[in-house]
């Protein structure tokens, strides 16, 4: 049967059903369909954006003979591309746009189509489905409704999937466990750090029996999975890996033979770019189905590696490990994306602070601890820069604060004298001490409290 038949097949399917046809279709079959797609895609983007026409045109590049992404030599996407040049990726009218921070606080833009949200909204459902979410349970969505994509996203997948579903948006946990008994939700769905503050609710006032808790937008403390599946018996958390420039998930968790994610290579052909010796490398991907503005060979940031070896648990989607750092500066943290321009602002109105400065993020059991080293000039006590700093936090950046006044975080200022901070080597501004990957060799060299 043609693949475009059996594709309208398909679509003819609920996801459910399209969750159990997945795990049972041949990887060599999924293969040839994405690399039919790939093609699709690439003539596509080639024949109406203006962005690829003058990449292409710059390589000598012919669409026409691009049949891998192998042929198409050293190009690739980046986020700064997305930065300047968004509107000139539009191969087709938008219905709607999502943003993102870049590493310098400028902003991504991505534009979807009516019928693309509706796809993401499937694929999401598929994805759920194969966690083991079915039309019966009960959906409390918590991911954030503002510019970013993740509360829409997760509320077309609510929707696809048939189960009873409210959309919270990211409110203050308390809102949503004062629910728990009147709408019996059997599944949460909400970033991390936000789970956290709610399971820390549910130890203190009692819990009811749930069945997934469902995380994604940054990672998850790895001491933090047993003590909410503790707390929420006998709930499973489980996270999956997207962006707003996925649109979805393009890495999921259905199972606990792997301590990783399962890939979506039905909307995403994914590739390691420079990879390692043990495999690690930035993630790439090109998204296969998108028409609005398909991202062709785009450059994640993230490093993670593929797994070669077949899952334990059966499934025939391929394995990716978890993510392991960032090539660049930006961190996700504290319930949002933070980047070194952002403190800059935020400490710069405060003249008797020196240039020098540097954010730790670390763990005290599961709860996130944000702090914030500086030096003064003039014996300023950490007393009295606080409310000045939580000022400037405010009027500049009021998501991060209304993450901190929900308790997703917590916060301490720290001061050092003039030259503490930096000693004869460059001071990287964002430290991420929470996982086991953490750079401690990146601490400023008065931080020695720290490294013990």
């Amino acid at each position: 049967m043609p693949f475009r038949l059996i594709e309208k097949f398909i679509e003819t399917l609920s996801p459910a059903t399209m969750a159990r046809l997945a795990r049972r279709t041949p990887p060599s079959v999924i293969r040839r369909m994405a690399a039919k797609h790939f093609r699709q895609t690439v003539r596509w983007a080639a024949a109406r954006s203006p962005f690829y026409q003058r990449a292409f045109a710059a390589r000598g590049l012919d669409p026409a003979k691009i049949r891998t992404p192998a042929d198409l030599g050293d190009f690739y996407t980046t986020p700064d591309d997305l930065v300047a040049n968004a509107e000139d990726f539009i191969c087709a009218p938008p219905s709607i746009v999502f943003e993102s921070s870049g590493t310098t606080g400028r902003n991504k833009r991505v534009y979807y189509s009516n019928d693309e949200l509706h796809s993401i909204g499937v694929s999401s459902a598929v994805g759920l489905a194969m966690l083991g979410i079915t039309a019966e349970d009960r959906i409390a969505n918590a991911f954030d409704f503002n510019i970013w994509i993740p509360g829409m996203v997760a509320h077309y997948g609510c929707m696809a999937t048939g189960a009873f579903s409210l959309a919270f948006g990211k409110v203050d946990p308390i809102e949503v466990y004062r629910r728990l008994e009147q709408y019996k939700f059997t599944v949460i769905l909400g970033e991390p750090t936000w789970l956290i503050r709610l399971t820390e609710l549910a130890e203190q006032h009692g819990a009811r029996p749930l069945r997934f808790l469902v995380g994604s937008a940054e990672e998850m403390p790895p001491d933090a999975v047993r003590w909410m599946e503790n707390v929420w018996k006998p709930a499973r958390v489980v996270m999956s890996y997207g962006s707003v420039e996925i649109g979805g998930a393009i890495g999921f968790q259905p199972c606990l033979q792997i301590d990783g994610y399962h890939m979506d290579n039905v909307d995403y052909l994914t590739e390691i770019l420079e990879p390692d010796a043990d495999g690690y490398g930035e993630i790439v991907f090109t998204t296969l189905g998108r028409r609005v503005m398909p991202l062709l060979r785009y450059r994640t940031r993230d490093v993670a590696r593929l797994i070669s070896e077949p899952c334990p648990c059966g499934s025939n989607f391929p394995c990716m490990s978890k993510i392991r750092g960032r090539r660049d500066e930006l961190i996700v943290a504290s319930g949002g994306n933070l980047y070194p321009l952002m403190f800059q602002n935020i400490l710069e109105p405060l003249p008797e602070l020196t240039h020098d400065w540097q954010v730790v993020f670390k763990l005290e059991g599961v709860r996130e601890i944000m702090e914030i080293h500086v030096e003064s000039t003039n014996g300023a006590t950490a007393d009295a820069l606080d409310p000045r700093l939580r000022s400037q936090i405010t009027d500049q950046y009021p998501d991060l604060m209304k993450n901190l006044a929900l308790g997703i975080f917590q916060m301490r200022l720290f001061v050092h004298r003039p030259g503490e901070l930096r000693v004869g080597r460059k001071l990287k501004r964002l430290v991420d001490l929470r996982f086991a990957h953490a750079d401690r060799a990146a601490l400023a060299p008065g931080l020695s409290d720290i490294r013990s």
